[in-house]
């Protein structure tokens, strides 16, 4: 999948030639649409090879679903932000820009837990008389029931396996091989908390396997060490922005694309202006799939595509970010995260290089009752159960940030994940071209997933671009 330095050379020179050669009736040789990881490094990478590029993006900002608030001393991050050490293509950015990191040490957070209504200290729990998990999962706590059912081989040999395993193994719900492997109903509950999905019945298990596998494959090839960037992720996109030729057209939404045998035109308007046309030999689309549903295309993709499109979820999910006034743990001598079965959902005691802060996240079921709320009632529906859960809070933290991906129009959900059946019956069709039009994003990455799988697709559809020279 990646791309050889020499051919990305061959093609280059048999492209800077067709750049040089672009009629004046196009606005750029290629329209990247989308200004996350995945258009960003497509249209670096197409730039080198000599093509003129634009990037269009609706938001005011670059990086996607890449977000840190900078202007917060905390710097706290509300989208994709830990670095694996196994993440070459992200990693290769920060070094190419002389951009900090600082390792995470992972499992050091003390949970205090909010269980049927109860608070339980984390070392309490497997003696608990509220620990009504199976024989397994007792002595685990519930943050990390997951790991229960984590173990062992995959049976996925390749990092690709997952889409090829799926055309002749049974793809269950995650509730029927948790199930199967014999949770208990408090445990199933857990576990609900945990899924991308509002239920687990509506969740693929074949995709955990691939996630997972991932994971093993990247911790035995690269090692387990995370990162953050200091300054925050956002220092990332916005670097990769600035080293364009052309910089991203902040603002910018694309309203339509018609592909033809010679192009691709782009319908777009910015602001209170009046739509405009721009065309080009070749786009590459990296929007979300929600907002890629709703985007006109002529001619419509085939069916199957189209089907896929709509259907294909991205999981929903809503940050708060609370700033620390009172060490309210120490009051009630519980630890200093809090992890509920209930509303409150979690709240971790998080630190990033700029600062400390608690970090509400709400996500799957959870994320249900505040999907639509705005800003300022997620926070105060935030603050209240979280001080229901557990009294201490009251009057010692205050929201600083709201980051609610579920009603951002440019994304409408986290990261995508697969329903029970859909890899077989979808396999990658989001990732065909349809004529001149390209697709990248996350949702069509093969090998990892997030923002490794970003910077992959990205990759992979220039490369597809490049070859059509």
């Amino acid at each position: 999948m990646s791309l050889t330095r020499r051919r990305f050379v061959l093609l280059g020179g048999a492209w800077v030639a067709a750049g040089k050669a672009r009629a004046a009736d196009r606005d750029a040789d290629v329209m990247v649409i989308g200004a996350g990881l995945a258009g960003l490094h497509a249209a670096r990478l197409l730039e080198e090879a000599g093509l003129s590029v634009r990037v269009l993006e609706a938001d005011n900002r670059v990086g996607g679903r890449v977000r840190t608030f900078l202007a917060l001393p905390e710097r706290p991050e509300g989208g994709g932000a830990e670095v694996g050490s196994y993440y070459a293509r992200v990693l290769d950015e920060i070094r190419r820009h002389g951009i900090a990191t600082r390792r995470i040490e992972f499992g050091g957070l003390d949970y205090a837990l909010h269980i049927d209504g109860r608070l339980v200290r984390a070392k309490d729990w497997p003696t608990s008389e509220l620990n009504r998990t199976e024989e397994a999962a007792r002595g685990v706590i519930p943050p990390a029931i997951e790991s229960v059912y984590a173990r062992g081989d995959t049976g996925l040999p390749e990092l690709d396996s997952w889409l090829t395993t799926a055309r002749n193994a049974p793809d269950p719900s995650l509730e029927q091989a948790y199930r199967r492997a014999g949770a208990s109903e408090q445990s199933l509950r857990f576990l609900r908390l945990a899924a991308q999905a509002d239920d687990l019945a509506g969740q693929s298990w074949l995709w955990n396997l691939r996630q997972r596998n991932a994971s093993e494959w990247g911790r035995r090839s690269a090692g387990s060490a995370f990162y953050q960037v200091v300054g925050g992720m956002s220092q990332v996109p916005i670097a990769m922005a600035a080293s364009l030729r052309e910089p991203p057209e902040l603002g910018t939404e694309a309203r339509a694309l018609e592909t033809t045998p010679n192009g691709v035109t782009v319908t777009v308007r910015r602001g209170r202006a009046g739509a405009r046309r721009l065309r080009a030999r070749f786009a590459i689309c990296t929007v979300p799939l929600p907002v890629l549903a709703r985007l006109p295309i002529t001619p419509s993709l085939p069916p199957l595509q189209a089907e896929a499109v709509r259907s294909v979820p991205l999981g929903q999910g809503v940050s708060v970010f609370l700033r620390i006034r009172r060490t309210f743990w120490e009051d009630d001598g519980f630890g200093s995260s809090l992890w509920s079965d209930a509303a409150a959902g979690r709240a971790y005691d998080w630190t990033t290089p700029s600062g400390r802060y608690i970090w509400a996240f709400l996500s799957g079921i959870a994320s249900r009752p505040v999907r639509e709320l705005d800003d300022a009632a997620t926070a105060r529906y935030v603050l209240r159960v979280l001080e229901r859960a557990r009294p201490s809070m009251k009057g010692a933290v205050e929201p600083i940030g709201v980051m609610n991906w579920c009603r951002h129009p440019w994304s409408r959900g986290t990261f995508s994940y697969r329903r029970p059946g859909q890899i077989a019956k979808y396999g990658n069709v989001v990732a065909e071209p349809h004529g001149r039009l390209h697709f990248a994003g996350e949702h069509t990455a093969v090998l990892l997933p997030g923002l490794e799988g970003a910077m992959e697709s990205g990759e992979r559809a220039a490369l597809e671009v490049l070859e059509r020279a």
